[in-house]
């Protein structure tokens, strides 16, 4: 009995180290597990804190990148040219505001379309930018048309590129380009008046070259009418013609002249109803003496308009306005003159006046003509007269302008700079 005792005394005393054994190597154990839970989770606080940083950057870059784009876009918003981009497949991708302007295009109607859909005329036949995807090579600088959303043709200049990423591959092509139609138009001005200064100096050689045998002939024809006498009455009829068409000739070489030599005014403070009153008043002599029909209704305004004019060259002026309004009024009617200033604010800086008439009219189709040199519509007019007339307000810094209604009577507006207080 007492040997069995000691016997279980002894295997528990065994399984009491055993356990404490085990014990201690779990707490081992675990102290190992907890540093390494330790470990892990301040990895994983540090992972959290690196993503969360990370997260942050993206974000700010993010924020970034679209301050850039937004940047950017507001740029090409802004500019004067016109931007169009494409895709490699040819599809549009920017299209700013400029060249909606310029083509009439809305960012709508394109984006996202193909280039030659949009622009049919545009891609055949022209370096446009297909060219430039399927060459690999953009122009620095050209010009072409664009034909724009009504079909009618702007001439630009543009030049274009291919888009690259940063790898260096190809993503598409960009054409920059901007209207130059006012360019044209003042190129062809230049031209023009280069032309015009040219064809100047000829006719005032060629008119001074006739006016001498002009003038020699109307002295024959004078001694030779005073040699026919009264008995020949038809050599006089005749001798009569003939002189008329000198007169005539002689009248075309002043007027010729005139045109052709640079108007230099001298310039002074006049009062316009003066001298408009002055000009109309020998007008209506000149209708008394013709027996014309023709009734004149001044409408001049009471505070003086003082003007910076050439007053003889205004009288011209006048004299030709009057005297066509008199011949458009064949059977009769009414001539108005007008003095005022004009009622619009950005031409407050002028003087005006209207010289209107009831007869005739001016043809819609010829009142863009109507100022060119060598133009009548009158059996016997030389076509000088209003251009003249123009010439010699713009040489004053002035404006004309003309309204006209077949049957109905013209209107023509004088505008002058007035003198300054």
């Amino acid at each position: 009995m007492e040997n069995k005792t000691n016997y279980q005394s002894i295997i528990s005393e065994e399984l009491i180290r055993n356990l404490t054994k085990e014990i201690e190597e779990f707490k081992i154990k675990f102290e190992i597990l907890s540093e390494k839970y330790e470990q892990v989770r301040k990895a994983a606080e540090k992972i959290n804190l690196d993503l969360d940083k990370k997260n942050e950057e993206l974000k700010q870059s993010l924020k970034k990148q679209e301050e850039i784009q937004l940047y950017l876009n507001s740029i090409l918003e802004s500019m004067n040219n016109g931007v169009i981009g494409v895709n490699i497949m040819g599809a549009i991708t920017h299209f700013n505001k400029a060249a909606s302007e310029i083509t009439q295009f809305s960012y709508e109607e394109v984006i996202g379309r193909p280039y030659t859909e949009v622009f049919p005329r545009n891609s055949e036949g022209e370096k446009s930018l297909l060219h430039v995807l399927r060459t690999g090579m953009g122009l620095a600088r050209d010009e072409k048309i664009i034909w724009r959303k009504d079909g009618n043709p702007v001439p630009v200049s543009y030049q274009t590129s291919m888009l690259k990423d940063p790898m260096g591959f190809s993503i598409g092509a960009v054409e920059i380009f901007y209207d130059i139609s006012r360019i044209k138009a003042l190129e062809e001005e230049m031209q023009h008046a280069k032309t015009m200064a040219a064809l100047g100096e000829m006719a005032a050689t060629v008119a001074h070259e006739i006016r001498n045998p002009l003038s020699a002939m109307g002295m024959w024809l004078t001694l030779l009418d005073r040699d026919i006498g009264e008995q020949k009455k038809e050599s006089k009829v005749i001798l009569n013609r003939i002189m008329e068409g000198l007169s005539r000739l002689n009248r075309i070489v002043s007027n010729l002249l005139i045109y052709s030599r640079p108007i230099k005014p001298q310039f002074r403070e006049i009062v316009l109803q003066q001298i408009l009153d002055e000009t109309i008043n020998f007008v209506e002599i000149e209708i008394e003496r013709e027996g014309h029909k023709i009734q004149i209704n001044k409408q001049f305004e009471k505070d003086p308009v003082v003007v910076l004019i050439d007053p003889e060259k205004l009288q011209q002026v006048i004299m030709n306005l009057s005297i066509n309004a008199i011949q458009s009024m064949q059977n009769g009617g009414i001539l108005t003159v007008s003095v005022g200033k004009p009622n619009i604010s950005s031409q407050s800086n002028y003087g005006c006046f209207y010289i209107s008439d009831t007869g005739c009219g001016i043809k819609k189709e010829d009142l863009d003509k109507i100022w060119a040199p060598f133009f009548t519509t009158k059996t016997n007019g030389t076509g000088l007269g209003l251009a003249i007339v123009k010439k010699i307000i713009e040489s004053h810094s002035g404006i004309i302008e003309i309204e006209s209604e077949i049957n109905k009577g013209t209107c023509v507006k004088v505008f002058l700079p007035l003198a300054k207080k």
